[in-house]
């Protein structure tokens, strides 16, 4: 009864979890959420830089800072306060002018037919931003253009100015009919879509000025003063803490630096606590207060606001994504010294639906904690701060004076990694599930026979299509230099009364280390595509042949050994000599090598390739024609080239109406009859085919229904197996 109980729960719970995906995937799918994320990924390189840079000038050591001054002087200081300034200090406007364009780069590959100039976008956004919020004194607008003060307000007007721009730009009335006949097309975007950015400028300007008159000009002053209103009556540590400590998180979610927004309540309500808790330390009596500016520092905010130390931990625990795992070992370094940005907008948790429950809960539950076990009083109260720099463990026991508060800083970090857990489960499922969606279409264009404009299947695809495209040519010349992902699988070709194996269909395989097995034409395409595809089939060519050198010994000289080769393989001049150097070195004569060629061979048949297979036909080795049928560009291999072996098309193999497949199966056998060619059926997976294909004359099969593709080890085995079952049976 228990286990039927626990396997449904277990169900409810992954239904729970699917449906969550589902929806999270869903709403990060929208233009918006995407442009912020792209924004905020956009702006990463500046981060990375303020974030080493911000932890360095305030290392939490003095002898460190000593070390630094005595070998440098105050110039590494200077350099540090440099690089915050040109990365930091500029962030809002370089995430402001990124979603400008993301938004419109989006919005072009749904709708392609109103392009909208992605340039221009973010030049509108950029000029909006300015137009409204830009300050007369020099030191307000450094405070707009900064990450930590201006990122909110940019966000905002961002939002509204680039969806305003967007939907005026793709409406006829807002556009001038300009024909793009004989105009530079930059030219053209930028001038049809005229009318509506100089609209929604103007409509800001207006808002200005409404803002002046109204007093509101300064939002940030007005909304400070509100918010230290909602702080300013009576109530417990606790709650005033968590109200703290949960819209700190809120406003990091959207995009604003929550302690810097809430620096008027730290200042009314924390610092002041802290303080008399100094003092009463100082005099022997007991501190007064329990939640204070270092206690929450301690205790909530391990790794930075969000206490994103912990997500770092649970990415590093459970993560499956190589791109995000390698983000968080170089963010774990500045997150040590509560420096939390790379992960922030590295991931991103900005604007991020999959990680916003966890983000404000794993703070609150931790000052709920530490705040139980203060009162129990399992651990001291604060009674000392430290640099808001200082690291986990070392911040704990300096600011209670206690091992205790060092301990339930260890028990915060378990219990928020334990929170974050599941979302980075979540966020694996959701970014697995667009993978998948992505590579479904790659494998698609793959075996297609459409080009980009620069000649490429894959790497011209637009979208996220492309992105994971380019992603994965990285990989693959990573797998390429590192001989660890790449292997080879052999299904067995049939033939003759006892069905004997007369030979073996070499197939590659890329297992990646991330998304495991890729389609075979998915990276057949992208190794085209990157210009490494010379590479990867001779790398294929030398593996095939080592296998059938290792089999030589117990399954004999009478297995061929199948392998497949790209068209661009036969633009190589050298590749007759590399076939026959891959024999020569692994001890095989030229008879037990069978190369296939595909159609598109036979549409581009130019000299070098007829030349080059004429060579290696005369030197003995087989030539096959792959997915044969009755087409023009079928028969055309019959004429213009060398072959031994026609392997028939599997749309053949399955049934059609009237039989006309059966007409052209019988048509097939009788000309590869006549003209001396050996036919093999591919794609055969039921008795009922076999019998089929049998009866129209058929001697050589290939397909599900003998075996599946198979490792060198069981391969052996399955053709040994297959020969004593032969041998048995006569």
């Amino acid at each position: 009864m228990g286990n039927g109980q626990d396997r449904n729960r277990r169900r409810w719970l992954s239904g729970v979890f699917n449906q969550m995906a589902e929806m999270a995937s869903t709403l990060g799918e929208q233009p918006f959420f995407l442009a912020i994320q792209r924004s905020l990924t956009l702006v990463l390189p500046l981060v990375m830089v303020g974030s080493v840079a911000l932890m360095v000038r305030d290392f939490p050591s003095c002898s460190v800072q000593t070390g630094l001054n005595g070998l440098f002087g105050v110039h590494w200081r200077t350099l540090c306060d440099n690089l915050i300034r040109g990365s930091f200090g500029i962030a809002s406007l370089a995430v402001l002018c990124s979603f400008g364009y993301s938004l419109a780069a989006l919005n072009n590959q749904r709708f392609p037919a109103r392009h909208v100039s992605a340039g221009m976008s973010a030049t509108i956004v950029l000029s909006c931003f300015f137009i409204i919020t830009a300050p007369s004194d020099a030191v307000s607008l450094q405070d707009l253009m900064s990450l930590d003060r201006g990122l909110l307000g940019a966000l905002l007007v961002a939002t509204v100015s680039g969806q305003m721009f967007m939907w005026m730009a793709r409406s006829p009335v807002f556009r001038l009919p300009l024909s793009a006949a004989g105009q530079d097309p930059v030219v053209h975007d930028v001038l049809t879509a005229m009318p509506a950015g100089m609209i929604v400028m103007f409509l800001f300007g207006l808002a200005r000025v409404g803002l002046d008159v109204s007093g509101a000009a300064n939002l940030n002053a007005v909304a400070q003063g509100v918010l230290v209103g909602l702080f300013q009556g009576d109530g417990d540590g606790l709650t005033q803490g968590l109200a703290y400590t949960g819209l700190s998180q809120v406003f990091w979610f959207f995009g604003a630096h929550g302690p810097v927004i809430l620096y008027p309540v730290e200042q009314f309500l924390l610092v002041p606590a802290a303080l008399d808790n100094m003092g009463a330390a100082a005099q022997g009596l007991v501190p007064p207060f329990v939640v204070t500016k270092p206690f929450l520092d301690a205790f909530a905010r391990i790794g930075g606001s969000g206490s994103t130390l912990c997500l770092i931990a649970a990415v590093l625990i459970r993560g499956r994504d190589g791109g995000t795992r390698k983000l968080c070992l170089f963010a774990l370094a500045p997150a040590l010294c509560n420096v939390n940005e790379p992960i922030l907008f590295g991931i991103p948790l900005v604007f991020n639906p999959i990680y916003a429950v966890a983000f404000l809960a794993a703070p609150l539950v931790q000052t709920l904690c530490a705040y139980a076990a203060t009162v129990l009083d399992l651990v001291p109260r604060t009674i000392a701060a430290t640099p808001w720099t200082a690291p986990p463990f070392l911040s704990g026991y300096v600011t209670t004076g206690s091992m205790a508060g060092v301990a339930m800083q260890a028990f915060n970090l378990v219990l928020g990694t334990l929170v974050y857990l599941p979302f980075v489960a979540l966020a694996d499922r959701v970014h697995e599930r667009g993978y998948r969606e992505a590579l479904g279409l790659l494998a698609r264009t793959a075996c297609g026979g459409d080009m980009g404009l620069r000649g490429c299947k894959c790497l011209d695809r637009p979208g996220t299509e492309g992105r994971l495209a380019k992603a994965l040519a990285e990989d693959l010349l990573d797998a390429l230099d590192k001989d660890s992902q790449l292997f080879l699988e052999y299904q067995p070709q049939l033939g003759g009364e006892g069905l004997r194996v007369v030979g073996v269909e070499a197939l590659l395989r890329w297992r990646h280390p991330v998304h495991g097995l890729i389609p075979p034409p998915v990276t057949v395409a992208l190794a085209e595509d990157a210009g490494v595809i010379d590479r990867l089939g001779l790398w294929v060519l030398k593996e095939a042949c080592a296998q059938r050198s290792a089999w030589s010994v117990q399954a004999g000289e009478g297995i061929v050994m199948s392998v497949n080769m790209s068209p661009r393989q036969f633009q190589d001049a050298q590749l007759a000599q590399k076939v026959e150097s891959a024999l020569a070195a692994n001890g095989l004569g030229p008879g037990v090598l069978e190369l296939e060629i595909t159609e598109s061979v036979a549409l581009l048949p130019d000299a070098r390739t007829l030349a080059t297979l004429r060579r290696l036909r005369e030197s003995g080795v087989r030539v096959a024609i792959d997915d044969f049928g009755m087409g023009h560009a079928s028969l055309r291999y019959l004429r213009e080239f060398p072959v031994d072996v026609i392997k028939l098309d599997r749309s053949l193999t399955m049934d059609s109406p009237n039989g006309l497949n059966g007409h052209i199966i019988a048509s097939i056998v009788n000309l590869s009859a006549k003209m001396g060619y050996t036919l093999v059926v591919e794609g055969v997976e039921s008795q009922e085919q076999y019998q089929r294909f049998r009866a129209m004359g058929c001697t050589m099969f290939q397909g599900f229904y003998f075996s599946r593709p198979l490792s060198g080890e069981k391969c052996l085995e399955f053709i040994l197996a297959q020969d004593k079952a032969t041998a048995h049976t006569a």
